[in-house]
Parts: structure tokens; sequence; C-alpha cells
């Protein structure tokens, strides 16, 4: 659907039915948990709503009442909706279908700036110096008329689950989509060193193929998506690069340190349900073309002592808030 008509449709007086929706996230497990956000409100607001992603099927018992579904490979699914939401990513898979019906699809692009000038803009409206998440409940506000959004996207930890079980252990999550997103492998394993050295007990979170890069690390065996969130669930805290593990960790009330490359992803990927913060780079290194020190050697500009002092600092907020 037209941007300027998604207004009008869904908050006209005269408008009473309830919809038929399919939210389509992009495949990362954070994007999962974020596009949940908009799931449920819609779920709350009384829509049908049916989430396609390949990940998020496997939390089915943390998310008791959203529907997730894999990703058909043919468009032919979207013919039974009423109303389609893609979160925008540039995948064959996507792209073939986001002209199928234009008619009853909201593309909403998610870009860490600013600025307004980047595709589908005028159907989200984001001001990329406000989190993801916090984006979605003002597009439910403002421009679905659910008046009571929140930033709840479903999420129930199950009764065998017990919350913070382990209040020492912090979850290491020291890899992400992209190698350029990621910390250093050697601070990572410093910072390990230095908690345990303070009484924490660091665990390192890896899957399988990382495992073979990281040989001096005893990370444990998980089955499946499920365990990891059970093992995140009950750990006292998080630390990591921009990943869906953050997220997970945000939405189930585990406090996070996020380690970011820049200002504007903080701003805008942090997870943003529990306490967190974040850790970038200085702003004054150079980023001019042919210099650009801040994208590609951001690494070597946060130090572990810098990490460990945030750290800290969450800890003595989150005693403090209790």
């Amino acid at each position: 659907m037209k941007s300027e008509n998604l207004d009008h449709f869904w908050q006209s007086p005269n408008v009473k039915r309830l919809y038929k929706c399919a939210v389509i996230p992009c495949i990362g497990l954070g994007d999962g948990l974020i596009a949940s956000v908009l799931s449920h409100n819609l779920a709350g607001a009384g829509h049908q709503v049916d989430t396609y992603h390949p990940l998020m099927g496997h939390l089915e018992a943390f998310f008791p009442k959203l529907s997730f579904l894999p990703r058909p490979k043919e468009a032919d699914f979207l013919k039974s909706y009423d109303h389609v939401f893609f979160i925008y990513e540039k995948l064959p898979w996507m792209q073939a279908l986001l002209d199928q019906y234009p008619e009853k699809t909201t593309i909403l692009n998610p870009i860490a700036t600013p600025n307004r000038d980047y595709l589908y803009w005028e159907q989200g409206r984001f001001d990329g110096n406000l989190p993801f998440v916090d984006n979605l409940v003002t597009f439910c506000r403002e421009r679905l008329g659910i008046e009571n959004a929140d930033k709840d996207n479903g999420i129930q930890i199950p009764p065998s689950v017990e919350r913070k079980k382990y209040p020492q252990r912090v979850v290491l999550h020291p890899t992400s989509s992209r190698a350029g997103k990621n910390w250093s492998k050697d601070k990572f394993i410093r910072l390990a060193h230095k908690l345990k050295k303070s009484g924490f007990e660091p665990i390192f979170i890896l899957t399988d193929k990382e495992k073979q890069d990281w040989p001096e690390i005893e990370a444990p065996q998980f089955e499946n998506l499920a365990e990891v969130a059970k093992f995140v669930a009950e750990s006292g805290w998080m630390i990591g690069n921009d990943s869906g593990i953050g997220h997970l960790a945000s939405c189930m009330g585990i406090p996070t340190l996020t380690i970011c490359r820049s200002s504007l992803s903080a701003n805008f990927w942090r997870p943003a349900w529990e306490k967190g913060t974040v850790v970038i780079p200085p702003s004054w290194i150079p980023n001019l073309k042919g210099m650009r020190w801040r994208d590609k050697k951001w690494q070597h500009f946060v130090p572990v002592t810098s990490v460990y002092r945030k750290f800290s600092q969450l800890c003595e907020l989150s005693v403090l808030g209790n």
C-alpha cells in the first residue's frame, strides 16, 4: 500500500474490520526479534498475524501467542493476506516479492542514519537517532493507530526456565553476521580473564562452525536455538557485538553491553528492551575518504579497559535500579 494511503486505511473511522497480516523481516535473529514488536502489536490490536522468518520458529516455546512460519519459495502465499509488511533487505527472495501486491504492501527500510533520502523512508518515517525498536512502536502508534503500542515483542520465558538463575554468569558473544562488526578476538579473551578475576563467570557462545576459529575457547554445546535462549535467560549479563544474541538477551530482561563500530549503528541497532549500554570508538578517529580508520580499524580504538569500565557502570546501574 502506498505510504500516503496507509494512515487513512488503518485509522479511518469507517474501517472497522480486522485484517489478516503477514510480517516478513530480514533473516537475522535480531531482525526477527525486533520485527516481532510489530507482529505483537498488530496481534494485540486484534489482527491475525503470521511472521515469516527462518529462525524464529525455533523459539515458539518462548512466543506462545505469535505464529512463526518458514519462508515459502513461491509468492502465492501472499494472496490470502489483507496487508503485508516487509522489513526491507536486498536478498533475491524478498526482491522477487516486493512488487507482487503493491496495493497491500508496506515496506519498512531500517537504516542507521538521520537522513531521509533513502529508499522507502516515507513508508516507515524512521528516526535514525532512535533505536529500531522504538521506531516500530512509533510506527504502530502513529501510522497504524494502535494507541497502546509498546516495545513488547511477545516473548515469554517458559516456566521451566529461571531468569537470572546464575547472576554472575556473563554471556560473551564475540561474533556477528559480518566480520567488520566484530571486536578483536584477543580483546574478548582478555576481557573474559578480567571478568573472571572479578568474580564473574564469563562463558562464550559460539556455533560449531565458529568454534573452529576459536580453538582456545571451551564453549558449551547447544542442540538448538531454544537451548541458547534458555542459557541466555538464566545468565546475569550479556556482552557482545551488534548481533542477535544481544537482542535476545535484552528482550528477556538481561542487561546488555554492546560493542559497536559507530554512534550511528549504536543509536539505531542497539538492544532496546532491558537496561543496556554501548561502547563505541572515539568520534575523533579519521573517517575521511581514503583514510577510513573508523570503519576499518575501529577495533584498535576500543580498549579492554573501556569495555570493562562500561560493564562495571552497567552493573552499578542495575543494582540501583533494583
